[in-house]
């Protein structure tokens, strides 16, 4: 019996760049879905190549390619190009992207929390791209620091829609799941318990508070006496308040907003993305 044919995704994304008549210039990150890999075109415009491993139906990353030609919003990357691509015995679905420099908000964390105003208008550009998800009935389930990413003029724009929840096709997630996907530490309640029917723009304003308040903070909001990040994710899963020191400090920050952003119910957050954005504009 011979061997399994060995994946090498740098050797796809090196031939597809050889094919596409483009300079392949290195890996970019990799996640639970896709690599990224930066290459250039001739006249020397840098992309952002996506490639995910097509192993069983594509509907996932149909779905996100579908939510991102939908979009058009400064706030939200820009889709090129998507097409499939074989490589060997191997099937991949390839997104091509505007190729954002200024890198993630994830880096810049690392360095410290950031000033107050720029928070809010951080917030505020996030805050009017749910505002546009909201009418196509885009969940982008996924809103964390990894995904926000900077242009050279240092505007913020939110990344990878690769779990994208389109309220108006069918979930792709199953039902018996006892968690749906997101990342846990900027999951709703209702993402980590996979109450699918309660999944609206509602659950994307959980996590982008979430990322707001870790900007203001340095800590994510329900960690709280010194309990672990592991702690905070049981807490958001059974619905507990925000804990009263989280509060105090957005409170005294300037972002008061935040504490009914992070209710655990959504129907007790902000109803409408206008109210959310008026919110984040009062100090």
């Amino acid at each position: 019996m011979s061997a399994a044919p060995t994946l090498d995704l740098e050797a796809a994304a090196r031939a597809l760049c050889s094919q596409h008549q483009l300079k392949f210039l290195g890996p970019l990150g990799q996640g639970a879905f896709k690599s990224a890999y930066l290459a250039e075109t001739l006249q020397g415009l840098p992309l952002a190549l996506k490639l995910a491993l097509i192993s069983g139906p594509p509907d996932r990353v149909l779905r996100e390619t579908d939510a991102l030609r939908a979009c058009e919003h400064p706030a939200i990357s820009k889709l090129l190009d998507a097409f499939a691509y074989q490589f060997g015995s191997f099937t991949f679905w390839v997104v091509v992207e505007e190729f954002l420099s200024g890198g993630t908000l994830e880096k810049r964390l690392a360095n410290g929390v950031l000033r107050p105003d720029e928070v809010r208008a951080l917030g505020l550009r996030l805050a009017d791209v749910l505002s546009h998800l909201h009418p196509r009935r885009l969940v982008h389930r996924d809103i964390k620091p990894a995904n926000i990413m900077f242009r050279d003029d240092g505007t913020a724009v939110l990344t990878d829609f690769g779990i994208v929840r389109m309220l108006d096709a069918p979930s792709l997630t199953k039902a018996f799941l006892a968690q749906g996907p997101g990342t846990p530490a900027y999951a709703a309640p209702e993402q980590l318990t996979n109450e699918k029917a309660l999944i609206d723009w509602r659950t994307d304003q959980f996590g982008l508070a979430i990322v707001l308040a870790e900007c203001l903070t340095g800590r994510h909001p329900f960690i709280s006496g010194g309990c672990s990040i592991h702690d905070a994710i049981v807490a958001v899963a059974s619905r507990q308040p925000l804990p009263t020191e989280s509060a105090d400090a957005l409170g005294k920050a300037g972002f008061a907003c935040l504490v009914q952003a992070l209710e655990p119910w959504p129907t007790a957050r902000y109803r409408r993305p206008a109210q959310f954005i008026e919110a984040l504009n009062q100090h």
